[in-house]
């Protein structure tokens, strides 16, 4: 402000007193425009920073559990899947050619007596193979078998149980084959019952007993006559999470095993 255009000239003598002209006291204080606006602007980039961290805030908390069931989602259904064997194929056949079929499907096979070292005992007439995911390392796959899962993570096990079996055989008096896996696609436990019998080739076949056997298994029998012999087919199913220890996989997840014996 200028003060000295509002002190009487007349009055400027050495030893006076000099008032400040009200008027000019009494004037409001204008802030620049530019000054406005700059303060404007940081207001509202300090308004989109602080919206943008929220929601980047909010999106972690409340979406993490839809993206974590997504990622398991993921890895059950891309790979190799199942490529479950049909157990009415190996009626007739001894293990070293159930063996050779294996390998001439190009699957990833790993043999159980020889992961255990205990090959030497196992006679000609026995056979114990997993089936895992072709595009799972196989060292790792291993480790994963061994330790029934224990100690990994939910997305890598689901991938190694959608896509992996279990494959025995016992020949020595006639036909005793089984294959056990985990199955993800059916809401009921009957449903995923369904769905082996038909895998299997059974669908038309005569039902037998059904119910829950001694172990709390709900399962299905039946009979099926192959190249004019008859096997009685049973197929089992129990919740997944009552074999394999693994938190997180979807609630509607069943371990199934298939069995043809003679």
């Amino acid at each position: 402000m200028d003060n000295e255009a509002n002190i009487d000239s007349s009055l400027a003598q050495p030893g006076a007193t000099h008032y400040m002209n009200a008027p000019a006291l009494q004037r409001g204080l204008h802030m620049p425009s530019r000054v406005k606006l700059f303060i404007a602007l940081l207001g509202l980039a300090g308004l989109i920073v602080a919206a943008i961290f929220g929601f980047r805030a909010y999106d972690t908390i409340a979406n993490a559990p839809s993206r974590y069931a997504e990622s398991i989602n993921e890895a059950i259904h891309t790979g190799p899947g199942l490529e479950l064997p049909v157990l009415n194929n190996f009626v007739g056949t001894d293990t070293a050619t159930m063996r050779n079929s294996f390998s001439d499907s190009k699957y990833s096979i790993i043999d159980v007596h020889e992961m255990y070292d205990d090959a030497e005992e196992v006679d000609e007439f026995t056979l114990d193979v997993v089936k895992v995911p072709s595009d799972m390392d196989r060292k790792l796959s291993e480790e994963l078998f061994k330790k029934s899962l224990r100690r990994t993570g939910v997305v890598e096990a689901a991938h190694f149980l959608s896509g992996s079996w279990r494959f025995t055989a016992a020949m020595a008096e006639g036909t005793d084959i089984k294959v056990k896996y985990a199955e993800f696609d059916s809401a009921t436990i009957e449903e995923a019952i369904t769905k082996a019998i038909a895998a299997q080739g059974w669908s038309d076949s005569t039902f037998g007993e059904a119910g829950e056997d001694q172990s709390g298994n709900t399962f299905q029998s039946g009979t099926i006559t192959i190249n004019d012999q008859n096997f009685n087919w049973t197929v089992s199913a129990c919740p997944l999470d009552e074999v394999y220890s693994v938190s997180g996989l979807p609630e509607n997840s069943f371990y199934i095993g298939a069995r043809l014996v003679s």
